[in-house]
């Protein structure tokens, strides 16, 4: 099958579709057949080197696809079942096959396409963790969330609505419409206006910037309240 891996670390120009084995299922596993597969920023910073891996690597997160094998223990899937899920780095999506456990897949759901859902795992389930298990968001609270027209912020948004939160976002001009129809209750323009101005009070503050950002979020948050950085 075609894999894209790298064999050195440095820009595009190190990408390179290899032929490699058809990979094989453990008894829990599953080999999938690569619809989509992401492309998060965790993926161009393996490539840069900078995070620890062992070469080759091939790159991608997130895959959506179809089951191609099922390993003997896989008994509630069949193949042609669409799945979707996140890789660890010990396996990549780019490629034509991928093995992944069986519990550690979800089924697609109908309304998304394969790219859609393969956009979805990595930045759903760092969006999710923040919030909640780290974040201990619950309803009734009010969450700033920086960086809210991103891949994980336009995923915060919705979930932290969906679990009754008042959101406030920081965005650009141009994305403010965005995430207003994705559920956000208070937009700050960051470019225009300092988001301590005008948002005070907040239980969570779900930091994707850092640096200044971060440093000037303290003073928004509650007695007791908590910060989260990615």
């Amino acid at each position: 099958m075609k894999a894209a891996r790298i064999h050195a670390f440095g820009g595009p120009e190190v990408v390179s579709i290899d032929q490699v084995p058809l990979p094989q299922p453990l008894d829990d596993e599953v080999v999938l057949r690569v619809r989509a597969a992401s492309v998060n920023p965790i993926d161009y910073k393996i490539r840069e080197g900078s995070t620890s891996e062992t070469l080759p690597v091939t790159l991608g997160r997130d895959v959506s696809g179809t089951v191609e094998i099922c390993g003997t223990r896989a008994h509630t899937l069949k193949k042609g079942d669409p799945l979707f899920a996140m890789l660890g780095h010990d396996r990549g999506g780019n490629a034509e096959f991928v093995v992944v456990k069986a519990t550690e897949a979800a089924a697609k759901p109908d309304r998304l396409s394969h790219v859609e859902a393969a956009a979805v795992p990595l930045a759903g389930i760092t969006a999710w963790q923040g919030l909640f298990d780290h974040g201990g968001l619950k309803s009734g609270q009010r969450v700033l969330i920086h960086g809210g027209a991103g891949g994980v912020g336009h995923l915060a948004i919705q979930f932290a609505k969906a679990a009754g939160a008042f959101v406030a976002t920081t965005v650009s001009a141009e994305d403010v419409v965005f995430v207003r129809e994705l559920g956000a209750d208070q937009t700050v323009d960051y470019k225009n206006q300092g988001f301590e101005e005008v948002v005070d009070a907040v239980d969570l503050v779900f930091d994707l910037v850092a640096g200044d950002t971060q440093d000037r979020s303290w003073d928004v948050l509650k007695p007791g309240g908590t910060l989260v950085s990615t």
